[in-house]
């Protein structure tokens, strides 16, 4: 009967030390979490740093100010690529008018057959750039 005590007393001393372990690891966790943070306002710091410098030179570039500032450049860039999407189907509008056009056209174009190669080669690219584009990519 003594075996069974004291195996029932080690393994309740093992659930002990798995609580206590978790609760050490705890706050490690959670500086390794803030380090992640830290480095990653750094990095953008640093790119963001000169520009940053040309709108406040005299100012200290704090955490939010670079956080603030990447997000502002991010939907800068988001709407320049829906400026970049417009002029495409601009472009593309305009391209499959103008073949209309020469098409529809009685008088004899030779170069025509060259264009036609040069709108299918456009559409298939315009294909693949819709399709490749996915969610954008999170590290978590």
């Amino acid at each position: 009967m003594a075996p069974c005590s004291s195996s029932y007393s080690s393994m309740h001393h093992m659930r002990i030390s798995e609580k206590d372990n978790i609760k050490l690891r705890k706050p490690i966790v959670e500086k390794m979490r803030r380090d992640r943070i830290n480095s990653c306002i750094e990095q953008l710091k640093v790119i963001l740093e000169k520009e940053f410098h040309k709108q406040e030179p005299n100012s200290k570039l704090e955490k939010a100010d670079i956080l603030e500032m990447t997000v502002n450049f991010l939907r800068q860039q988001l709407q320049a690529g829906v400026c970049q999407g417009d002029y495409s189907q601009g472009y593309s509008h305009c391209w499959r008018d103008s073949m209309r056009f020469l098409s529809s056209s009685e008088a004899s174009v030779p170069p025509l057959q060259g264009l036609q190669r040069q709108d299918q080669k456009l559409q298939q690219v315009q294909r693949g750039s819709s399709s490749s584009r996915g969610p954008v990519w999170r590290p978590w």
